[in-house]
Parts: structure tokens; sequence; C-alpha cells
């Protein structure tokens, strides 16, 4: 069977709350580069910015399987939408301070560099299947990572210089959401060298439920 994702597709609900969710990046990012960030304003804009786009997150998620919306143009671009924001927030956290001398919205840089790494190559495996007609869905670690990572960020948005409770635990927080991406990915990998055998190249219309 040749599977195609419908036109149909690109107008449910689910899949509109996540092209909101992709447009939230680079307003996301034009936030921490050209609010003033004297009085912190780019933190707590960012926040709000970060935030709704992970309560659009879990609605779609909700809607999808409420009222049986799921897509593969879903399962693609909604992990898609979340590795964009994370990464993005992870990074602009990152040089805040540098960049306006911030006293709060801090991270170290090890987070992007591990989070940056490990999504640049589950972009790159992704669309390598895709074009075999393979989708890929997000297995349990992959998720409870997410949430961590989310978790994690927001806690971030308001840790300052000072090595008190608030800032260890968003860094222990990131440090247990960073792990579980790692065993996600080995996992992945694991699952799919089982599945295909080292055969991908003759593989289609096939979809790998983790």
């Amino acid at each position: 069977m040749d599977r195609k994702i419908k036109k149909e597709d690109f107008y449910t609900p689910p899949n509109i709350l996540t092209y909101i969710r992709i447009l939230c990046v680079p307003a996301f990012i034009a936030v921490f580069f050209a609010v003033d960030g004297a009085k912190n304003l780019n933190v707590y804009i960012a926040f709000g910015i970060f935030l709704f786009a992970s309560v659009t997150d879990l609605l779609d998620g909700f809607i999808a399987r409420k009222f049986n919306y799921i897509t593969d143009l879903g399962k693609m671009l909604d992990p898609l939408a979340d590795k964009l924001l994370q990464v993005s927030a992870a990074i602009c956290l990152c040089v805040n301070d540098f960049i306006h001398h911030s006293s709060i919205g801090m991270l170290f840089i090890a987070f992007p560099i591990a989070l940056g790494l490990k999504e640049g190559f589950m972009l790159i495996w992704g669309v390598f299947l895709a074009k075999r007609k393979i989708i890929v869905h997000s297995n349990f670690f992959g998720k409870v990572a997410a949430f961590i990572n989310t978790l994690g960020l927001l806690l971030s948005f308001f840790a300052g210089a000072n090595y008190d409770l608030y800032r260890i635990l968003a860094t222990v927080v990131l440090s247990l959401g960073t792990i579980a991406a790692y065993i996600a990915l080995f996992d992945y990998a694991k699952k799919l060298s089982q599945q295909l055998d080292h055969t991908v190249k003759n593989k289609s219309d096939m979809t790998l439920k983790f």
C-alpha cells in the first residue's frame, strides 16, 4: 500500500496547533535578541511564549487522541516542533547573560550542546527514513524526556547565577531529561535495527511503533 499524506491532514486542529508552536520558535528567538533585557523583559516575555507553546503541545495531543485526529503528518511535525522549541530555548537561555548581562534566565552550556547533538542526529535520521516512507513514532522515553526537559527549561527561566536550591533543582531536572533523551535515542536505534534488519532500502510503507 502506497502511503500518502492526505490534503485534509494539513487542516486538522492538532496540526494547526503544531503550526502555531513552530511559529512560536522564531518569535521566541526574536524576543531574546530584539527585546530590551535591562529589566529582564526578554526573559519574562520569552517565558510566556514558551509556556503558551508548551500548552499547545499538551492540547494538540489530547485533541488528536480524543477525536481521532492522529495523522502521519502530525507524527512527524509534532516532535519536530518540540525539538525546535526546546533546543532554541536552551541556546537562548545559555547566551542570555552574555547578551543582556541578565540576572536570571541562565543555563549551563552543556545542555544546549547535548540536546542539540541528539536532536540534530534525530532530524537527519528522520529525513532519511521519511524518504523511504517510514514514520517513526515517539517512544516512551522520548515522551518522558520531552516532558522533563520542558519542565527543566521552564524552571531555568528564573535561574540566576547563584548556585542556590532553585538553580540546583533546574539543573537536576534538565540532567534527568537529557539522560532520558539519550536513552530514547539508543532505544530507537536498537529497535530500528531489529525491525529493519539492515534492509531499509527495501522497506516501504512501514510504521515503527516503539
